[in-house]
């Protein structure tokens, strides 16, 4: 299938191992920048050439090394996936809060700093990312096509309740396939304001606030603290900035942006986008000045 030659490295990680079709002779200066070689190889456009990890047995290897894992359960795995984020979602009686950072990780390294953890699947219906980037993009976007869908068949707007069930179905049916997708889909309906938490699983949960992510429990600690239904716009607002503050000042994996959304029977409107750095400048000015008159 591959042909005859395969060169295997002593760096089982290495992914410089090329397999060529109707070739025998493996071009040692091919190897990228990390397998051992000291120069860039020249570019090269071969179609009959691809690199896979440098073991016998490619497929073997990717089966048991590249499964997408919660807590510690890929320990054993040559290849551990690090996620990082923070997203929270609360219901009170003005509406609904959604707060997220905007920090996407690899392990130690920050690969950006502006990504948009909040999908706007329609105007009155919004979900947010949690695990995979890649898993939550597609498969809620595919979830605002399935909305779609079903506003032109139905005539009318889907339910927040039927829009999260969908997904959940989706995600039951992946089950086992490696996805990794923490997500909250919320948003107003002829029932009022909804928020469920629908996750790889296909767990699918009703509730009044959730946190998802490596600094969820930061923003636990400060939505047990301070939430309650009676919450007026300003003060709901306030929380859910601070609770996603103290996440990002807690919690390596996230930070950079704040993005906050409020839902309420009109749809939902974007509040700010404010760097989590001025944030601490701000209330640690505030904290100043409560002890100073204290």
């Amino acid at each position: 299938m591959f042909g005859t030659d395969l060169f295997v490295s002593d760096d089982i990680l290495s992914i410089g191992s090329s397999l060529s079709i109707g070739s025998s002779k493996h071009d040692a200066s091919a190897r990228a920048i990390g397998s051992g070689c000291l120069h860039a190889p020249p570019l090269t456009l071969n179609p009959t050439t691809f690199d896979v990890p440098a073991v016998p047995d490619p497929a073997h290897f990717c089966r048991n090394n590249f499964a997408s894992a919660c807590g510690n359960s890929d320990q054993n795995q040559a290849v551990k996936f690090a996620k990082g984020t923070t997203t929270l979602a609360f219901k009170f009686d003005g509406g609904i809060i959604v707060s997220v950072d905007s920090r996407s990780t690899m392990g130690a390294y920050i690969a950006s700093g502006t990504v948009k953890k909040v999908i706007e699947i329609n105007p009155f219906l919004l979900g947010t990312m949690a695990g995979g980037a890649a898993d939550c993009s597609f498969w809620e976007r595919n979830l605002g096509m399935q909305c779609r869908l079903y506003e032109l068949r139905n005539k009318k707007r889907i339910t927040v309740a039927a829009a999260s069930k969908l997904l959940a179905n989706t995600m039951s049916s992946y089950r086992g396939y490696g996805l990794s997708m923490g997500t909250m889909i919320t948003g107003w309906d002829e029932t009022g304001p909804q928020l469920y938490y629908v996750d790889d699983d296909g767990t699918r949960l009703h509730g009044r606030y959730f946190s998802v992510g490596s600094g969820s429990t930061y923003a636990y600690g400060v939505l047990d603290t301070y939430y309650r239904p009676d919450l007026t716009v300003e003060e709901a607002i306030d929380l859910g900035k601070r609770a996603i503050y103290h996440a990002c000042h807690r919690d390596a994996m996230s930070g950079s942006i704040n993005n906050l959304y409020h839902v309420t029977k009109d749809g939902w409107v974007k509040i700010h986008a404010i760097d989590v750095n001025d944030m601490h400048y701000e209330f640690l000015e505030e904290k100043k000045n409560a002890m100073a008159s204290s």
